[in-house]
């Protein structure tokens, strides 16, 4: 340990990690400044009732306006640019639309947006007439983090559509960040009680060659104290990354996020 001090403690490793932290700022700084327009979108569903679910009899009938269905499901989905540049709507090309599409069998009942981050995006969605299992999404411009929040019934077994389209400038295509999870604040609680027990962990080891003999617990070496933290802190620290809100928070979903 003493010799790990006497390395850190020379003024050219002091010079060496400034470099290098700021090759690595300048690096990343770089990478960022070049992207462009992102879009992306999330999802979250919920199946309502189904025909086939166990529970219910052979005899019962589901309607949704008087119309026999198979299936009933909410489906939310947020769209959003996650870009660093404008994203226009004519650069979407007409002969591949900005669509959600279900099941070739599969119908969309009612298509809507439930919010949108301002109303000069003028976000709009609409059932396509010709395949009713697809919806049609315009909008004139998206800023850095504009977007909707697209909320669908529909009667596909799958609960989750396929975005589809292209648009111009963007060569990667439309981001899919995967499905919304649901936070619950015991969980939250459980992985932030983990985070400090790791750092605790991780300042007794640093302290415990300063603590008065008597008081003293059974010498380790500080290195295990270290890695011990280090294990408590990277569970929740990569679980809270992994599951953090990436759209914007106006678009949250209440009815699920509380």
């Amino acid at each position: 340990m003493e010799a790990l001090k006497a390395f850190f403690s020379q003024s050219w490793v002091g010079i060496l990690v400034g470099i290098l932290a700021g090759l690595l700022i300048a690096f990343f700084s770089d990478k960022a400044s070049r992207i462009g327009p992102r879009p992306s979108y999330q999802l979250k569903a919920l199946r309502l009732i189904a025909k086939d679910e166990r529970a219910l009899p052979e005899e019962v009938e589901i309607l949704f306006n008087g119309m026999s269905v198979p299936r009933l499901t909410k489906t939310h989905v947020i769209f959003w640019n996650s870009g660093r540049a404008m994203l226009r709507g004519e650069e979407i090309v007409v002969d591949d639309p900005l669509r959600l599409e279900f099941s070739k069998e599969a119908r969309v009942l009612t298509a809507r947006i439930a919010k949108t981050t301002r109303e000069t995006n003028k976000f709009e969605v609409k059932i396509d007439d010709k395949s009713p299992n697809e919806v049609v999404c315009h909008f004139d411009y998206l800023n850095v983090g504009d977007g909707a929040l697209i909320e669908l019934l529909h009667t596909d077994e799958e609960r989750y559509p396929k975005v589809q389209g292209t648009i111009r400038g963007v060569p990667k295509g439309i981001l899919n960040w995967g499905h919304i999870r649901t936070s619950r604040r015991p969980r939250r609680m459980m992985l932030f009680t983990m985070l400090i027990m790791g750092v605790s962990i991780i300042v007794v080891g640093f302290l415990t060659p300063h603590f008065p003999k008597p008081s003293a617990p059974a010498e380790l070496p500080v290195w295990v104290f270290v890695i011990l933290g280090l294990v408590y802190i990277s569970f929740p620290l990569f679980t809270l990354w992994t599951n953090r809100r990436r759209f914007p928070k106006s678009l949250t979903i209440e009815d699920i996020e509380q």
